[in-house]
């Protein structure tokens, strides 16, 4: 999948030319007779393939085909998206998010606004697992695919931070409830699910998704968390055969920023519950509204009077787990929701500019990619080659937080979108790696990078693409999975290569 230019495309600025671009290079004949059998499997006819394997602090590579070739990495480039954030924020970085009063608190009383300050905290909600590790469902709830929610409370730490109010005394706000979010000015991305672009701002609050469980049978609606920002009229249709997608048609906007939407398409009769993310439209609003309720739930009454900006003092504070933690559901999920923002986060935080946070990070993408070696230059079109890949995660094993950015990654036949692919493998559980998936046209993209680490602690830096037809989207994921398993044998015969 591309994006636009400086979040998912951003990488494109960048081309590697410091590694060998000769078509096969050095390799042991059995690995690469046994390679050769893999990549051209009756399946796979047709399609192309570029791949490296490095072992790290080694001259030669391990193999190498087709290296110096571009090709269209899909998810795989959150690797690099993900880096600039190790890089410029550190992996021990969290997010903090504040409740201010605005005004005076006398007997329980604040004169004035209470106001929830947006940190840039991009796992408020169910995600947040209460030891500190977040949850990982795959398929995501974002997605369109999954079956339930993130299982818990999507108001989880909207409910404490109002508990953390109420210890402080405060008992009513004669003001309103607002989110400050000026840590950068709010923007649009397209996430490439075929619903057009989502608002990036600095407010989170589950995923800024609006849960939509339908059930088969009636087409029952659940709507979680359930808040009055959205009404959604039902008319869904349970059939034997669906034809219609299931799909979101806005009906009106409330004054007080509340909204009224239609969802409409069918569902599997005999099926299971099927959930449909509501993309929220104004994150501040939705959260407005949730820390409000979340607020009156535990007892402390809103006025919604018009008063002044007061004197701030704070009165609560959440803070994120670290930035390690909360990379994995880029990584090992793959959510084109996250990787999004990530750029604005880096640009705000390290770049220090609110005002143009998506270019500041940019910058700082650009400035990693030189310390790798890798010079800027214009876009390709988004084609990378399995050089500049295993240049840029070279570059990146060399770092003091290797080890988190590493971990960070999908671990093969384990977790994430590898949790199923060849989990007897021998390299299942030691290979670190991001997927990429992606259909253009008429051509199937599939991408693998990341890191094998052998038994006696050498570290393996890899990539592979590969390319190849397909009539449809239907028969495109139908190949993708068995080119999936394709690369993860490719890794498989490395390993025992370099283990025998």
């Amino acid at each position: 999948m591309h994006s636009r230019r400086t979040v998912l495309g951003a990488a494109a600025v960048a081309t590697a030319g410091l590694l060998s671009t000769r078509a096969t290079a050095r390799a042991e004949p059995a690995l690469a007779a046994r390679i050769q059998e893999i990549i051209t499997r009756s399946e796979l006819a047709g399609s192309r393939w570029g791949m490296r394997f490095h072992v790290h602090h080694t001259d030669e590579p391990v193999y190498a085909l087709n290296p110096g070739q571009r090709f269209v990495p899909a998810s795989s480039l959150k690797v690099f998206i993900a880096g600039s954030a190790f890089e410029a924020l550190g992996p021990s970085h969290r997010f903090r998010t504040r409740v201010n009063a605005h005004g005076p608190v006398r007997r329980g009383v604040l004169d004035g606004d209470l106001v929830l300050v947006a940190g840039g905290d991009l796992v408020l909600g169910p995600r947040l697992r209460s030891h500190g590790t977040i949850a990982l469902p795959n398929p995501d709830h974002t997605y369109g695919s999954a079956t339930e929610p993130i299982p818990g409370d999507p108001l989880r730490q909207l409910r404490e931070l109002a508990g953390q109010v109420r210890l402080r005394g405060v008992r009513r706000v004669t003001g309103r409830v607002r989110v400050d979010a000026s840590l950068f000015r709010q923007g649009e991305e397209d996430i490439f699910n075929g619903l057009g672009p989502i608002p990036v701002s600095p407010m989170m609050v589950n995923d800024n998704v609006v849960d939509v469980v339908v059930t088969p049978g009636r087409a029952e609606l659940r709507i979680w968390p359930e808040t009055s920002y959205v009404t959604v009229v039902n008319e869904v249709t349970t059939v034997d055969r669906p034809a219609r997608r299931l799909a979101f048609t806005p009906v009106a906007t409330n004054p007080d920023g509340t909204r009224t939407v239609r969802l409409t398409g069918d569902i599997q009769a005999g099926g299971q519950p099927v959930v449909c993310p509501y993309f929220v439209p104004d994150p501040v609003r939705f959260a407005e509204i949730a820390f409000a309720q979340a607020l009156t739930d535990a007892g402390v009454d809103i006025a919604d009077g018009r008063t002044g900006d007061g004197t701030r003092r704070l009165l609560a504070e959440h803070m994120s787990p670290p930035l390690s933690e909360q990379a994995k559901v880029m990584l090992k999920l793959s959510s084109n929701v996250h990787t999004v923002y990530f750029p604005y986060l880096v640009g705000a935080i390290a770049g220090h500019d609110a005002d143009n946070a998506e270019d500041a990070g940019a910058r700082l993408q650009a400035a990693l990619f030189e310390r790798a070696g890798l010079e800027p230059v214009d876009p390709t079109g988004g084609t990378f080659s399995p050089d500049f890949f295993v240049q840029f995660l070279r570059h990146m094993a060399r770092q003091r937080y290797f080890t988190a950015y590493r971990d960070a990654m999908a671990i093969l036949g384990r977790d994430g979108t590898l949790t199923d692919t060849t989990p007897d493998s021998p390299a299942a559980g030691r290979t670190f790696a991001k997927t990429g998936t992606g259909f253009l046209g008429t051509e199937l993209h599939k991408a693998l990078a990341g890191y094998l680490v052998l038994p006696d602690g050498r570290l393996v830096v890899f990539s592979q693409l590969m390319d190849m037809a397909a009539r449809s989207a239907a028969e495109a994921m139908a190949l993708q999975d068995r080119a999936g398993v394709a690369q993860a044998d490719v890794v498989t015969a490395v390993y025992e290569s370099l283990t025998r």
